[in-house]
C-alpha cells in the first residue's frame, strides 16, 4: 500500500479551486501590507537597520515575484487601467509616502522632500517602463505569430 502525504492530482472541483485562490490572495495581501506597515512602523521609530532587513528582503523578494510573473504573462491589473494618469496618480502617492516616512522619521520636512520627489520621478518611470513591457507581453499572447 503507498501512501503519500503530497498529491499532484487535484482534488478541488471548480467552485472550490477558485475559492481557494481567492484565500491564496488574500493571504499574499495581508502579509504584504502587514510587512510594508511593520517596516515603515520601523524605520519612523528609527530602529536599526539590522533589525528590519530580514522583514525588507522578505518583502522585496515578494514583491519582484508579483511584478515578474505579472510582466512575464502580460497582466496590469484588475481594476486600475494602465496609462499615464494612473502611473502619474501612484507616483505621486509614492512622493507624499516617502516625504510624510522620512519627514516623520527625521523631523526634517523640507529635506524629506528631496528623496520624496527622488522617489515619485523614480516610480514613474518604472511604472512608464513596466506598462509598455506590460503592453508588448499582452499583444504578444493575444497575437502569437504562427512557427512554421
Amino acid at each position: 500500500m503507498k501512501f503519500s502525504l503530497y498529491s499532484k492530482k487535484n482534488q478541488f472541483d471548480e467552485m472550490q479551486e477558485q475559492t481557494m485562490l481567492r484565500i491564496e490572495a488574500r493571504g499574499f495581501w495581508l502579509l504584504w501590507a502587514g510587512l510594508l506597515l511593520a517596516i515603515l512602523v520601523q524605520i519612523v521609530l528609527r530602529t536599526p537597520s539590522s533589525q528590519w532587513v530580514g522583514e525588507f528582503v522578505v518583502f522585496m523578494a515578494g514583491c519582484c515575484y508579483s511584478l515578474i510573473e505579472c510582466l512575464r504573462n502580460g497582466l496590469w491589473d484588475r481594476h486600475i487601467c494602465a496609462n499615464t494618469t494612473t502611473n502619474v496618480a501612484g507616483s505621486l502617492i509614492a512622493c507624499v509616502a516617502v516625504t510624510v516616512v522620512i519627514g516623520l522619521a527625521y523631523g526634517y520636512w523640507l529635506i524629506a522632500l528631496i528623496p520624496g520627489i527622488i522617489a515619485g520621478v523614480l516610480c514613474f518611470v518604472l511604472l512608464q517602463v513596466c506598462m509598455h513591457v506590460s503592453e508588448k507581453r499582452r499583444k504578444e499572447l493575444d497575437n502569437p505569430k504562427d512557427e512554421e
